[in-house]
This record gives C-alpha cells, structure tokens and sequence, in this order.
C-alpha cells in the first residue's frame, strides 16, 4: 500500500478516534454539569426546607422584638413583668359596659345583671365596679373611663393581650382569620400581613398551628362595620403579635366545632357519638353546653348549701368505707378491707341518723355514693352525687316535707333567676333543645293511692284498686303520670307521699293506723324521682323487729341501733341525686350528660 494513503487513513482514524473521545467527554461533562445542577437545586430545596423549619418552629425568645413564635410563659413575664394579660370572659363583661349590643340576640344581658352576678353594686353616685380585670368608675350610672382599666383601653382602641385556645384557622392568601375561645366565649381575630408590623412569615408559622393550641395574641380590639355572625364577642382583635404558649401535640379524637353542633337525629348530621365523646371526656368537656352544665351544677351545690346553712345546719362527712351495706340488699359493691369483707357505702343514711341521735339536729352532706345496680339505662349511674338531708322535727314529718319543697323551689328560682344562668341554659338548649321546666308557687302532693287512681282513671293502668297497696309503680308509669299530672296541673315538679310500706328500706317509720302504709315521700321532676325520703324508726325496740323483719343481721347494725337505745328526737330525712336534678331541670335525654366523669356497668374508665 501507499505510505501515503497509508498515512492519511491513519490520520482518519485518528481524527475519528478523537472526535469519539471528544463526544464522550462532551457527554460526560453534560452529565456532571446535570448532575450539579440536581445538587444545587436539591441543596436550595434543603435551604428552603430549613428556613421554612425555622418559621415553623420558631422559638421566641423576646416578645417585644418578635411577632410570633412559640415561647414559654416564664420567658413572656422575664421580658414584660407588668404584663396585662386577658381572657375573652373579662373582654365580655367590659364590653357590656362600653355596649349592650356586643353580645349576640341570644344572650341578652344587662349590666345591673351582671353586676349581681359578680357581687357588685352600680349607684347613682360616683362609684366604681368590678368585674374580674375590668375596672369603671361610674357616675350616673354611666361609665366613664379609668386610666388602664380593660374598658377605657377598648374605648381608646389601644392594644391589649388576650390569651386562649384556637378554635378554628382559616388561611386565605394574605390574610388569616383565628376563632379564639375561652370557656363558652369565642372571639374572632384577623392577621393581615400587610400591616407595618407583621410579615408574611406569621402566616407560614400560623398555618402549622394545631387546632386547640392556646396562643397569646396582642392587638387593638375593634367592633367591625359588618355584623360577626360566628362568635359571641361582636368585636374582633386586629393581630399585632401572636405567640403559641402550649401547642396541641396529637391528632384531636373529634373536632370541637362538630362536637358543639346541635343535637338532632336526622340522618347525615354531624355529629360525635356518645362513646367518643366518653372516651375522650376532657376534650368533650370543652364544647360550650358541657362547660354550661357544669356551671349550673356548681351552682345547684351552692344554693343547696346556700339554703341549708341558713337554716342552721351542719355540713357533715360520714365514711364511704364500711362494714355492712347501709341499705341491705345485693345492689353493694363488695371489697376486701384487709381480713374482712367491706362495702361501698350506697348512701350516708345510717350516720346521718347516729349524728341526729348525737344532738347535731340538722346536717346535710353532697358526697359519692355508689349503687352495684347493672342497669344500663338513661338514667341510672353506679356512682352518683347524693345531696343528702337528715333534720329534726316538731309533731310531723310533713313539717320537712314542705321544708324539702321550699328548698327545691329557692334552687329553682335561683338558677332561673340570673341572666348570667339564662346565658348558660340558653347556651345548653342550642345544642340539647328541650322545653323549659316549670313549677307552681305551690307544689302539689298527691298520696301514692291518689297517684294510682290517677293512672287508672286516665286508662294507663289497669289495676284493681284492692291492689294499689302491693303494686310497685314502674318508671314507665311514673312517666305516665307526670305527663297526667303536666296535663291537669301545668307542672313539671310535684310529690307523692305514703308509699306502701313493703317499697321502702328497713329504717322507714310506718302509719301506726294502717302499717301497709309508711311515712314516706319521693319528689318527682318531668315525671322521674329526684328525691327519696322519709319518717325514721325513732324507737329502738320497733327498729329491731324491723331489721329482722328484713332479714338483716342485727348483730352487724349493733353500733346503729345503740344510738337509739339512749333516745332519739322524731327526725326525717331523704336523698336527692345531684346529676339526675340537672338533667331534668334541663331536659337532657341521658344522665351521662350531667356526670363528670361517668361510671357505669361498662365504664370506669378514664
């Protein structure tokens, strides 16, 4: 061959082998330059990521500096000891001062009302009011304003600090619109980043707050041109600075809103079945009517109180561990105490009377009881709130009888009375409607024969009347004649006395006339016993032949009956179940809506 040709072939190659060697390297730098331009993308995303994290989980250490963050309360007092700090309850009562219109159409309350509620006085002079934080002088009954009091800070629309849990968040571009809420008090709140002191930060920081977080949150609190139909504040804060102080760390087991909708058994509502909601008792207590009747409940137990103490009795503490069941019967819870066998106490029946027998006269207890009854029903619990009366009379047991009327009837007018109470029954009937109770001046009392013939009369029983004596009304009877009763008398609230002897416990003093009848008395309310109650053995010698005629142990009831042997005034007594008078007075549909924290045959637990 050529040694040219020879050569330039070479060089063909050559340049071929290069130009491959060249792609490849092209090939290969396009590859790495891909390759960093993934890294650094991924690195940015990382950056974002992180500066993002560090919005979301900024924790504040000065809150005159920041606008938002998370930050622990002691930092918060450190930074600004003279703090002025709210809640949306003393917010509610100032503004009544300052507007009678701020609160919704529902919950009308006037400023006197308000003042009775919390024990203070408004007079023509100059004088000054109190109410939690908020401070007014008032002359003429107009309040004027005070130098950084509550009201004269509204009015002068200067910023305050509110703290409270975050009911509901709705995020829309710039803006963020927060539902704050305290007990039964909610409050709307507005962020808008475009506001001089607020950056676009607070809204990625506030879109990862959780749902019933409590936040402390500064701002100016102003009454907006549009009416707000969603909260029962009708002013609204606009944001300044918002802090998270403890943040909801787990998924809620319902959602508060849905947990506060309206009771109704139309199909495809919302709503939060009973056993969820039990389950998860301490965020079910949250919503607005389960904090009301909590409150009325209080307040039953401090007009009982109330009442009692003013008519010379005694509070009095009786033991709930004991040696024989108090009321006989299989309806004890059993327990080992020690080498022996104990009980629960299923009502502080004996040691109310020992201490009648020990010259007190007049006592009362509200304490626990507990009823091994396996009921499942509405209405029954295994243990309950007894408010537990035992008193002294003069000639008759009738004389406690109309004592026992007059005490329910001051709790009733009580409860009703104060606009403050209307704002919390209200509240309860939004979500659980039901009629309002009513009563009569004076109560009518039926004797249990009465009540029978009643029922027959209205053909709701069929019942020879030879038989009245032995017949044991039934709760569906009971019901029966309370609707007869609300028909013929326009009450929700009446008594039936002198029920058959055989019906009532060992201790229950008989007619000595007819001993198929005893001195005994229930108190009905919507046609279902709220009060048990009766005459008591006074005499010893008949208590015994009583508790044998019962078949108990005389020997385990030695140290009731001896209290006896050294005399005894003429006394009665009876038991009223706290959470069943609640749950009637508000026409509630179980007993587990008045409970705490129920205990049933199926649950202890939590």
């Amino acid at each position: 061959m050529d040694p040219q040709k020879e050569k330039n072939n070479e060089e063909i190659k050559n340049n071929v082998l290069n130009e491959a060697e060249d792609k490849r390297k092209e090939k290969k730098l396009a590859k790495l330059a891909e390759k960093e331009k993934k890294l650094a993308k991924k690195a940015e995303r990382e950056q974002l990521k992180n500066e993002a994290t560090k919005v979301i989980e900024y924790i504040s250490e000065d809150i005159k500096k920041d606008n938002y963050g998370y930050i622990h309360v002691k930092k918060i007092k450190e930074v600004m000891p003279n703090i002025e700090l709210h809640n949306l309850e003393e917010i509610y009562n100032a503004l009544l001062h300052i507007d009678q219109k701020v609160v919704s159409d529902s919950i009308n309350i006037k400023r006197e009302d308000v003042e009775a509620y919390d024990g203070t006085t408004t007079t023509t002079t100059t004088t000054t009011t109190t109410h939690g934080n908020v401070h007014d002088n008032v002359q003429n009954g107009v309040p004027s304003c005070s130098k950084n009091t509550l009201s004269c800070k509204i009015r002068e629309q200067e910023n305050i600090w509110v703290r409270g849990r975050i009911h509901d968040i709705r995020c829309k571009g710039s803006l963020a619109f927060i539902i704050l809420r305290h007990k039964i008090y909610t409050l709307q709140c507005i962020l808008d980043v475009k506001n001089i002191n607020n950056d676009k930060n607070m809204i990625k920081w506030l879109n990862h707050i959780t749902l019933e977080s409590i936040v402390d949150i500064y701002g100016k609190l102003i009454k907006p041109t549009i009416p707000i139909e969603s909260t029962n504040i009708k002013y609204e804060i606009h944001i300044s600075k918002l802090f998270c102080i403890s943040k909801t760390s787990k998924d809620l087991p319902f959602l508060l809103k849905d947990a506060n909708m309206k009771e109704t058994f139309e199909e495809g509502s919302i709503k939060v079945n009973q056993d969820n909601r039990l389950n998860n008792r301490c965020i079910d207590l949250r919503t607005h009517a389960n904090y009301s009747i909590f409150v009325l409940q209080s307040q039953i137990c401090q007009l009982f109180r109330e009442y009692l103490n003013k008519h010379n009795f005694i509070e009095i503490h009786t033991p709930k561990l004991l040696g024989e069941s108090s009321e006989g019967g299989a309806t004890a819870f059993k327990l080992n105490y020690f080498d022996k066998s104990g009980y629960l106490a299923q009502s502080p029946q004996l040691y109310k009377q020992m201490c009648i027998n020990a010259g007190f006269e007049k006592v009362y207890e509200v304490a626990p009881v507990f009823r091994a009854e396996n009921s499942n029903t509405y209405r029954h619990l295994c243990e309950y709130v007894s408010l537990d009366i035992e008193m002294t009379y003069k000639y008759d047991y009738m004389e406690n009888v109309y004592f026992y009327d007059s005490m329910f009837q001051y709790i009733f007018t009580q409860l009703s009375k104060l606009q403050k109470n209307k704002m919390f029954i209200n509240v309860i009937k939004e979500q659980y409607p039901a009629d309002d109770f009513v009563w009569l001046d004076k109560t009518p009392i039926f004797t249990y024969e009465e009540a029978i013939k009643m029922l027959i009369k209205n053909n709701k029983l069929n019942l020879d009347e030879k038989d009245i004596f032995i017949y044991d009304m039934s709760t569906d009877m009971e019901k029966e004649l309370g609707k007869i009763v609300k028909m013929l008398y326009k009450t929700d609230y009446y008594i039936i006395i002198n029920f058959p002897s055989n019906l009532r416990p060992f201790y229950t003093m008989y007619d000595e006339q007819n001993k198929q009848i005893s001195h005994s008395y229930d108190f009905f309310m919507r046609g279902e016993e709220i009060l048990s109650g009766a005459q008591r053995i006074s005499d010893v010698n008949i208590l015994i032949d009583n508790v044998k005629r019962f078949n108990l142990d005389v020997n385990k009831l030695n140290f009731y009956i001896d209290s006896f042997a050294y005399s005894s005034f003429p006394h009665s007594g009876c038991g009223i179940g706290l959470e069943r008078v609640l749950m009637l007075f508000l026409g509630l549909n179980n007993i587990r809506k008045t409970s705490l924290f129920p205990r049933d045959p199926k649950r202890l637990t939590p």
